[in-house]
C-alpha cells in the first residue's frame, strides 16, 4: 500500500497548488509539470505504483534524473500530484437531477477512474491528498446533499459511504478484469476445471447454497462480458443502490 503524505509538506502543497516554480536564473525549464505527471501516471498504469521509478521516468522523458528532481523532489510528492491530476480529469458531480443522481454519478465516474488506473486502489485513503482538484471534487460531492436537512457529520458520512462502497466494488471489478492475463485462463476455463471436482464433493451438503443457486442468486445481467466481471459490475450497482436507498430513508425520516 502506498501512502500519501510521505513527502515534504511544504514542497508537496506548493507543487499541488502552484505548480513547479520558474527558476530565477539559469536555462529555462524544458518540461511542464503536467507532462511529467502524465508520464508517471502512464508508468503506474503499466506496472503499478511500487514500480514507479524517478530514474526510469527521467529516461522516458529524455532528461537526467538530477534534472527531474528540479521539478519534483521525489516519488512521494509525485504520487500526490498523480492522484490530483486524475481528479482533474473527472467531471464534477452536479445536483441538477437531485442528490441521488449526483451521488450515483460520483460513484460511476470513480469506478471508471479505478478501472482506468487500477493502482489507485493501492493508494491508501486514510491520508487525503490535499490537492485542489481532489478537494474541489469532494466539495462538490458534499454540496449534492445541500437542503436535505442532514447534519454536517451526516452529509460527510453519506459521501464517505458512497466512496467506500465504490472503492470496495472497484477492487472486485479490477480483479476480475486482470484475472485472465494474470492466471492464463478465462472464466470458462477456470470453472470447467473445477466444476466436476466440486460437484462430487458438495452434492447435498449445502442446502441453502443449492436453493439460492436454483433461484438464480448467482445469475448475471448480461453474458456479453466474462462472468466474474459482469458479476462484479452487477454487485457494484446493487450495493450502490442499497447505500443510496439508506441515504434516502435517512433523509425521509427528517421530513
Amino acid at each position: 500500500m502506498e501512502y500519501a503524505g510521505r513527502g515534504d509538506p511544504a514542497r508537496t502543497v506548493a507543487l499541488l497548488w502552484e505548480g513547479a516554480p520558474t527558476p530565477r536564473r539559469g536555462p529555462r525549464q524544458r518540461l511542464e509539470l503536467p507532462r511529467i505527471v502524465d508520464a508517471a501516471i502512464a508508468q503506474a498504469d503499466r506496472a503499478g505504483p511500487a514500480a514507479l521509478s524517478m530514474r526510469a521516468l527521467a529516461q522516458e522523458l529524455g532528461i537526467g534524473p538530477a534534472t527531474l528532481y528540479t521539478y519534483v523532489p521525489g516519488k512521494a510528492e509525485l504520487l500526490e500530484l498523480m492522484v490530483d491530476r486524475i481528479a482533474a480529469t473527472q467531471p464534477l458531480p452536479v445536483a441538477d437531477a437531485g442528490w441521488r443522481a449526483g451521488l450515483h454519478d460520483l460513484a460511476t465516474t470513480d469506478l471508471t477512474a479505478y478501472r482506468a488506473h487500477p493502482w489507485l486502489l493501492q493508494v491508501a485513503t486514510s491520508r487525503t491528498v490535499f490537492g485542489p482538484h481532489v478537494i474541489e471534487r469532494y466539495d462538490a460531492a458534499l454540496g449534492l446533499l445541500d437542503g436535505t436537512r442532514l447534519t454536517g457529520i451526516e452529509i460527510a458520512g453519506c459521501v464517505a459511504a458512497v466512496e467506500a462502497q465504490t472503492r470496495g466494488a472497484a477492487a472486485a471489478v479490477v480483479e476480475a478484469e486482470q484475472a485472465p492475463a494474470a492466471t492464463g485462463s478465462s472464466d470458462d476455463e477456470w470453472w470447467e476445471r473445477r466444476a466436476p471436482l466440486l460437484a462430487e464433493r458438495m452434492d447435498g451438503r449445502f442446502p441453502r447454497l443449492a436453493a439460492l443457486e436454483a433461484a438464480g442468486a448467482f445469475a448475471v445481467s448480461s453474458v456479453a462480458l466474462p462472468y466474474t466481471l459482469q458479476r462484479a459490475l452487477d454487485r457494484f450497482a446493487f450495493g450502490l443502490d442499497l447505500v443510496l436507498g439508506a441515504i434516502g430513508a435517512r433523509i425521509a425520516g427528517l421530513a
